[in-house]
């Protein structure tokens, strides 16, 4: 396979680094979680150089707390509260998943949270942590869906600073 010898080579350069960085961006789609065992499975499990470590980082975007239907509202704190703690429920269950596939694998991981807008907020966060992969999955909507809503993989693949593995549904 012509992507497992581009990553290969990839692991390779950064072997003069000591740490290989690896960026795993999930949300609640099964595709997220796919995107995590195949980086758990072909990243980490050629990783036989016991001289280089490695770094292995679930990044999740939360997105702000809002309302965003109805009439505009000044949200009391209390609910303001309820829906942050929502928000926190749903962020640890993604993380929850995330790391039992982690484990499955013997891969330690960190986990790390931003909020704001996916597309945006992945490409900061792979800067801030230094990532030398982006591995993340893909939704695989056509080209309308992707015209409408637009795509947070193709934005990452044109924009992040570092190489993005995108997983569809078609490796599994």
């Amino acid at each position: 396979m012509a992507l497992d010898c581009i990553v290969m080579e990839k692991i390779e350069q950064v072997s003069e680094d000591k740490v290989m960085n690896i960026v795993v961006a999930v949300d609640e789609s099964q595709e997220s979680m796919r995107a995590c065992e195949w980086a758990c499975n072909h990243l980490l499990a050629s990783h036989t150089n016991s001289q280089q470590s490695y770094k292995f980082t679930l990044l999740h975007v939360q997105p702000p707390v809002s309302v965003t239907s109805g009439p505009a509202y000044i949200l009391s704190s209390e609910v303001f509260y309820l829906l942050e703690c929502e928000d926190l429920r749903t962020t640890h269950k993604i993380f929850k998943q995330a790391l039992d596939i982690c484990n499955r694998y013997n891969v330690r991981a960190e986990t790390h949270v931003v909020i704001g807008e996916p597309k945006v907020k992945v490409c900061e966060a792979v800067q801030k942590l230094g990532a030398h992969f982006l591995v993340m999955g893909s939704h695989g909507h056509g080209p309308f869906i992707r015209a409408i809503k637009g795509s947070v993989s193709d934005h990452c693949s044109r924009n992040a600073m570092c190489p993005v593995v995108v997983v569809n549904k078609k490796v599994f």
